[in-house]
């Protein structure tokens, strides 16, 4: 899979609106896998290291954090799926409940300009609850705009 260049936003009630974060963007057949890296929640802390994957043709995505806190979330469309928590407090599973998950669906593409780059522009989404033991359901929903340059505009 050939590494292109990207911007990642993320919308979700734990990110900071409008922010975008310089990542790779790789993509084949049967795999689109996009990673980023973005400064711990707590200043001083470090940076995190995010990778998205997801299995085209098993319709399954992984979202996979590396830094102050490790996690690993799995997650199918109408499922129930398991996950882990790594702090420095000890490991917590998780469960996830996927209510939706659309993925980089060609249809949803456009292309954008930004200081004079073209961008093409792909979007994905992610509504699911997730489940700590002994816990009500928090719900989340992660909205994802993957920007990869495409060329400079003529002049």
């Amino acid at each position: 899979m050939e590494k292109t260049p990207c911007l990642v936003k993320i919308d979700s009630a734990f990110e900071e609106e409008g922010k975008n974060y310089p990542g790779t963007f790789e993509s084949s057949e049967d795999r689109i896998r996009v990673t980023w890296t973005q400064p711990e929640e707590e200043k001083g802390q470090g940076d995190s290291k995010f990778i998205l994957s997801y299995r085209v043709l098993e319709k399954v995505l992984k979202l996979t954090r590396r830094g102050g806190a490790e996690t690993e979330m799995e997650f199918r469309s109408g499922e129930k799926t398991e996950g882990i928590m790594r702090t420095s407090h000890g490991d917590f599973d998780l469960q996830m409940e996927t209510r939706e998950l659309r993925f980089f669906h060609e249809e949803d593409d456009f292309e954008e300009e930004t200081d004079g780059e073209i961008y093409l522009v792909k979007k994905a989404s992610l509504i699911y609850d997730l489940c700590f033991p002994n816990q009500d359901p928090m719900s989340n929903q992660m909205f994802f705009e993957i920007r990869i340059a495409k060329k400079e505009k003529n002049v």
